[in-house]
């Protein structure tokens, strides 16, 4: 008498990537983006498509690109990556605390090119958009304010 035949089940991809691909599993610190608090109702904060408009959303995805593969902290540079920690005082900006943002957010810009500057708080590795400011209006320097 012949043995019965059984076909093996092929085993899943998606089951076999998950349990032997070390990047599904890479719990790394690199920094990560969250648009989960963006804010473009005032005045000075602007969409999606203003920055695709002047060519600034290509030049945002490029610099967010750039900062993925280190940890958030280690790219906090002063110049291009500023963490000012709290909100600025009204003399020192154009835009209104959100009140959809945490009240003890750390807040930071990050500098895309020329006076454009995304603006969010840090959590742990994870930089949370809240402002696309493309004229620079967060945290007004001297030469704007003449302070």
């Amino acid at each position: 008498m012949a043995k019965p035949f059984y076909k093996k089940k092929p085993t899943s991809i998606i089951k076999e990537t998950l349990e032997t691909k070390k990047s599904v599993r890479d719990t790394s610190s690199n920094f990560k983006v969250s648009f989960q608090f963006l804010d473009t109702s005032q005045k000075f904060g602007s969409t999606y498509k203003d920055w695709q408009k002047v060519g600034l959303l290509s030049k945002l995805l490029d610099t967010f690109s750039g900062y993925c593969c280190k940890p958030l902290l280690e790219q906090v540079d002063g110049t291009k990556f500023t963490v000012y920690g709290n909100f600025p005082v009204k003399d020192k900006t154009m835009f209104d605390f959100p009140t959809h943002v945490p009240p003890d957010a750390n807040w930071a810009r990050i500098h895309v090119t020329g006076a454009a500057v995304v603006v969010g708080h840090i959590v742990s590795d994870t930089f949370y958009v809240v402002f696309l400011d493309k004229t620079h209006k967060f945290w007004l320097t001297k030469r704007i304010t003449s302070n």
